[in-house]
């Protein structure tokens, strides 16, 4: 079968159906690809090129996973989150030392792997080991790896870089772990760093995080003890408000270039100011349902227009990588939210908030060669959609 990887190949795929985030869905389309990338969506596919037909069914961009933690991978079930934050980082801290290092890299490309073949083609990915890194590239996904700075200065991030491996991206961006476990100061530091790539926090996640910004309540306490019992002096980290976002932009680190994870915790009015300021919102449905018994609401910051996109969390989190079964959590909690926002969540959405949308998440030119194909039975362009999230998909071989 001819593919795009030989030089000067023009390869047409067509399906019943195309969707592309910035044009919409066409019927009976041709994707066209030339030398790995993109070169249009067409009525009719190019006199000579090689032409592949699909079985009834939809072709989309590849997907982005814009945020998880693949070096957890080992930890699958192993500390099942019970709909208690605090008592789910303590078992995963105690559980983390101490693990076969050969055997959770061999785990962790297992679950790369899995993602590609479901239709990952970029994922924002945290680290504090960079043991996983390769994972992505040898799995074919291009990353942005998140170097996660936790505490005062432990796992210092690398500093920023990007290349190109045979068509995947392997980038090293910076992150901070939450505004309640870095000091306000590191906190500006690392963002400082970010350049040419996002920079990334976990934020309101929990209800323990918000009280302990307040300053009370027993969740609140809960957390302060399990901080200063890992030996964070978090009495004298600076903090700035009595609720975590603002907290953030008072140090002036919440902008377009910032990724924030999670976003339980906050209320109408705080998605406005997310989206004012121009910054992004990965949610995590399944993995914030299980360890907190709810969700950021999606639909409420989709009207503020807050710039949303989609991520798994980590297997000591969630079930699975799998972005699928997250779109189905979403429309199953959101039934209000169009199934093409929340496509565009797990695609265009997530390419531009790793600061990718040049090469990924859309069907425009140019952009990689990274196709999903969803078998449907559905004909109506009206249920496509909703029919593509049921039916899930998988990466075409280009």
């Amino acid at each position: 079968m001819p593919t795009t990887k030989e030089q000067g190949q023009t390869v047409a795929h067509r399906a019943d159906w195309v969707w592309c985030p910035e044009q919409g869905l066409k019927s009976n389309a041709w994707v066209v690809l030339r030398d790995g990338l993109i070169q249009g969506v067409a009525d009719r596919a190019p006199a000579g090129a090689a032409k592949l037909e699909h079985e009834p069914g939809l072709i989309m961009p590849g997907l982005v996973n814009a945020h998880t933690h693949l070096e957890l991978s080992f930890l699958a079930g192993q500390v099942p989150p019970r709909g208690d934050f605090v008592d789910w980082v303590d078992r995963l801290v105690n559980r983390r030392p101490g693990h076969d290092q050969e055997q959770a890299g061999e785990i962790a490309l297992a679950a790369a792997k899995v993602s590609f073949d479901s239709g990952v083609a970029l994922a924002g990915d945290i680290t504090n080991t960079g043991r996983a890194v390769d994972a992505w590239l040898e799995a074919g996904v291009s990353a942005v790896s998140f170097g996660e700075a936790l505490g005062p200065s432990r796992s210092e991030p690398k500093n920023e870089s990007s290349a190109w491996h045979k068509g995947v991206l392997q980038a090293n961006a910076v992150a901070a772990h939450a505004p309640y476990s870095i000091p306000a100061g590191r906190i500006k530091e690392l963002k400082g760093r970010a350049v040419n790539l996002p920079f990334c926090i976990h934020l309101a996640e929990s209800r323990a995080e918000m009280e302990f910004f307040a300053g009370a309540g027993s969740e609140g306490k809960r957390l302060k003890d399990f901080l200063q019992g890992r030996g964070l002096d978090v009495d004298n980290f600076g903090f700035t408000a009595d609720r975590p976002l603002q907290h953030l932009i008072n140090l002036g680190v919440v902008d377009g270039g910032t990724l924030l994870v999670h976003g339980v915790q906050l209320n109408n009015a705080e998605a406005e100011r997310i989206a004012r300021l121009g910054a992004w919102l990965c949610v995590c449905p399944r993995s914030n349902l299980g360890l907190t018994g709810s969700m950021a609401s999606v639909e409420e910051f989709l009207q503020t227009g807050a710039g949303l996109c989609l991520g798994t969390d980590s297997l000591a989190s969630a079930p699975d990588l799998s972005l699928w079964a997250e779109l189905k959590t979403l429309r199953r909690h959101t039934p209000g939210v169009p199934s093409e926002d929340l496509l565009r969540m797990a695609t265009i959405n997530g390419a531009r908030a790793l600061m990718q949308a040049d090469h990924f998440g859309s069907l425009l030119p140019g952009r990689k060669a990274s196709l999903v194909f969803a078998p449907l039975k559905e004909s109506s362009a009206r249920l496509v959609l909703d029919a593509a999230i049921d039916s899930g998909g998988a990466m075409l071989p280009c």
